[in-house]
């Protein structure tokens, strides 16, 4: 009777390592633009401050939430966009409900399409962290073309929006484990 008892715990542990293993691989974030308020003009909190309180990564999208018709996003490039120019955008958006999914990393530029919003504060910077290949991590100092480490916020290591499959993988271990450790404590009291 010990035996089937400790059979459907290991069993009921791996199914619990499984589902929570796949629930937490690398997952893409949706990013509300601007909180509760949107794309505005004026907002509450300036959309760069707003950035560097996120972490973005390779997948994670941004939603643009503004009223059809009265805006519009615009990405552009970096010179266009610390001079607040429209007229060569990479991309145009006018939906209203604007989505733009991160393809790569590095910084990407947005602007309002309205004239004067853009140098009334109505624009975002984000920069999309690189992907790691764990496999081939160096040194910052034998790497090559090393300059000096990359700037980053310390409200963007803090974000509570970012993700580590690497800490939910030790979590869902030590789930695992723990629970095959007290199937094997009861197993042995049961003997």
């Amino acid at each position: 009777m010990a035996f089937n008892w400790d059979f459907k715990l290991v069993s009921f542990s791996t199914m619990i390592f499984l589902l929570l293993f796949i629930s937490s691989s690398s997952h893409a974030y949706k990013f509300n633009v601007g909180g509760r308020q949107g794309w505005v003009l004026n907002p509450n909190e300036t959309y760069n401050h707003w950035a560097e309180r996120n972490r973005f990564q390779v997948n994670d999208t941004l939603v643009f939430k503004y009223k059809k018709g009265n805006d519009s996003v615009l990405v552009v490039d970096k010179k266009d966009y610390y001079s607040c120019n429209m007229n060569n955008p990479i991309e145009k958006f006018f939906d209203g409900d604007t989505e733009f999914k991160f393809d790569r990393s590095g910084p990407f530029f947005f602007v309002s399409g309205v004239p004067g919003h853009c140098s009334d504060g109505q624009k975002l910077n984000v920069v999309v962290l690189a992907i790691r290949n764990k496999n081939t991590v160096m040194p910052p100092e034998l790497s090559p073309g090393y300059d000096s480490p990359p700037e980053v916020s310390p409200s963007a290591l803090n974000s509570p929006s970012s993700s580590s499959s690497s800490s939910s993988l030790s979590v869902c271990c030590s789930f695992f484990f723990g629970l095959m450790g007290v199937g094997w404590l009861l197993g042995s009291l049961n003997s």
